[in-house]
């Protein structure tokens, strides 16, 4: 299954009338991450930061974040493999190769 069918997004954070507790503006990032249709097909999406940002930026979430390689959904490589965990995920595990979603 190709990445372009599960209605691929880049996503972003901060810009205009994002600010921090402390009132200070929080600068606008583009691409820290993808949000993507589920590929077990179970109706949710997946959303999964990435280690480096599209925007050259330094990692955003800092829980986690996925070694990104492309930079469209044609080419996108992540590593790890992602899991989504149970609850609240529905256990999809696979891999996004050259844009290509392969399940585990």
């Amino acid at each position: 299954m190709r990445l372009v069918d599960l209605n691929p997004t880049w996503y972003g954070a901060g810009g205009e009338g994002i600010s921090n507790a402390d009132g200070t503006p929080v600068p606008e990032r583009r691409g820290v991450g993808i949000i993507f249709d589920c590929p077990c097909g179970c109706g949710e999406l997946c959303a999964i930061p990435f280690a480096n940002a599209l925007d050259g930026g330094p990692q955003y979430d800092q829980r986690q974040g996925w070694q990104r390689e492309g930079d469209t959904f044609e080419t996108l490589t992540l590593r790890p493999s992602i899991l989504r965990t149970k609850p609240p995920g529905c256990g999809w595990h696979g891999w996004i190769t050259n844009g290509e979603v392969t399940s585990c």
